[in-house]
């Protein structure tokens, strides 16, 4: 999925605890739940990643376009998931933002693992990738498929976790 739709709905769900240990960890669950969910994502240059690393990232014009687009896909993320909390929510308080802050935070961790794991190669982060990769089993099984999984299926599950929550 992209990070808008793992920032809004691990935000979303992490919002329900006042408990930031809790909503951290509802965000780290839900990013790997969300993910085994057919969807679709943008393709992100892992070539563009290793050939920064080899010419030095300040040198390669790829790397840091897939960086700018990785990080204005989380800057979306983080600006819907507050406009629809101070918008949504009837009880808002400051304790929804920090636990949907921190749900959110962990709800895009696995893939900044991933990142991290592309441009180091550190081997004890190779785990967070194997699962990731076992985690988007079912999206890679309907590429294939008449059913090809895409955005619907993000706006789809975030508004069934969004009406679920919060009955509006």
């Amino acid at each position: 999925m992209i990070l808008t739709s793992h920032i809004i709905a691990s935000g979303l769900l992490g919002s329900t605890t006042k408990n930031y240990f809790i909503a951290g960890a509802i965000g780290l669950v839900s990013h790997y739940i969300l993910d085994a969910i057919p969807h679709s994502e943008y393709s992100l240059n892992e070539a563009a990643f290793q050939s920064g690393i080899k010419t030095g990232y300040f040198k390669n014009k790829k790397f840091w376009r897939e960086i700018a687009k990785v990080a204005l896909d989380g800057l979306i993320g983080f600006a819907f998931l507050f406009i629809i909390i101070a918008t949504a929510f009837k009880n808002y308080s400051p304790e929804n933002s920090g636990s949907a802050a921190i749900g959110a935070f962990f709800g895009v961790l696995p893939d900044i693992l991933q990142f991290l794991y592309w441009i180091t190669g550190w081997r004890f982060l190779k785990w967070n990738s194997d699962f990731q990769n076992f985690t988007h089993y079912f999206t890679y099984k309907c590429q294939n498929r008449a059913f090809r999984p895409g955005i619907i299926t993000q706006i789809a599950t975030i508004a069934i976790i969004f009406l679920t929550l919060y009955k509006i």
